[in-house]
């Protein structure tokens, strides 16, 4: 029984690598060989099944994909990214919530392409995670979602407005309540009257993951399926994630309100 195209791509690293390398255009043998790190006696045997399937066409010394080769390349593309993102944290994915990504978001995963995990660590577990503190420093537009309450964050936020940051928050309401409490509503008083600041409140956010759309980095912090939130982040720093991060952070702001006045979050007891 002859391979199936699936076989044949799948099959081998070197087939797959050269039809995802002539997706970028047109190369000769010796480009070929150099970006694999390949000899031709390794790499010339796969480009002849790629032609014989008809999935690859030879112009003199150049290799181009054919318009069949093509139309799977493009395929292909999405799918092994995906894979990739989700593979090299694997653990992370597989224990959170990813309910609350909508699903044109989640259809594009592959966007973020490489990403770490950062976590408090035991000498900084009641401080703000440093290499988020160090990014969020670095950049000069900050908007975030704050899933949840750390009691140094009113303070952090408003120092990144008065060194001229652009932020914008979305707080669930009851974490905007906590800002509204004596030791931390000073310092929200004073981000809502700055100009570069904008301050805004979600009524129904039970849950959501914690987003991150700086324009210098993106991060989810999404929610364990069982156990308590543990302030574990996914970041990336590529320019498709730092899109995808906005995409999903403006999804929420459009269901979000603008705070004008933390008196009616201010508790009465």
């Amino acid at each position: 029984m002859e391979d199936s195209l699936l076989d044949l791509i799948f099959l081998s690293e070197k087939r797959k690598n050269v039809i995802l390398l002539l997706l970028e255009g047109p190369k000769d043998i010796n480009t070929l060989k150099k970006t694999l790190k390949a000899s031709a006696t390794s790499v010339q045997p796969q480009i002849k099944m790629l032609k014989e399937k008809h999935l690859v066409i030879q112009d003199r010394d150049v290799y181009r994909l054919s318009e069949i080769g093509k139309i799977i390349a493009e395929k292909m593309k999405p799918l092994l990214d995906t894979i990739s993102v989700l593979e090299e944290n694997a653990d992370y994915w597989a224990d959170r919530d990813m309910s609350k990504i909508p699903p044109f978001l989640l259809r594009r995963i592959e966007e973020l392409g490489h990403c770490i995990t950062v976590e408090p660590k035991i000498e900084h577990m009641f401080e703000m995670i440093p290499e988020y503190v160090e990014n969020a420093k670095k950049s000069k537009k900050f908007e975030a979602l704050v899933s949840y309450f750390h009691p140094l964050f009113p303070s952090f936020y408003l120092e990144l407005v008065q060194k001229g940051t652009s932020v914008s928050l979305i707080l669930p309401e009851p974490i905007l309540k906590r800002w509204a409490e004596e030791d931390y509503r000073e310092h929200t008083m004073k981000l809502l009257k700055m100009e570069n600041a904008k301050l805004m409140v979600c009524k129904d956010c039970e849950k959501i993951p914690t987003i991150i759309a700086a324009d210098n980095f993106m991060g989810v912090a999404l929610f364990p399926k069982e156990g308590t939130f543990d302030r574990k982040y996914v970041i990336s720093f590529e320019p498709g994630a730092l899109a995808w991060g906005k995409e999903l952070y403006d999804y929420y702001e459009k269901n979000s309100e603008r705070v004008e006045s933390i008196d009616s979050y201010i508790s009465t007891a």
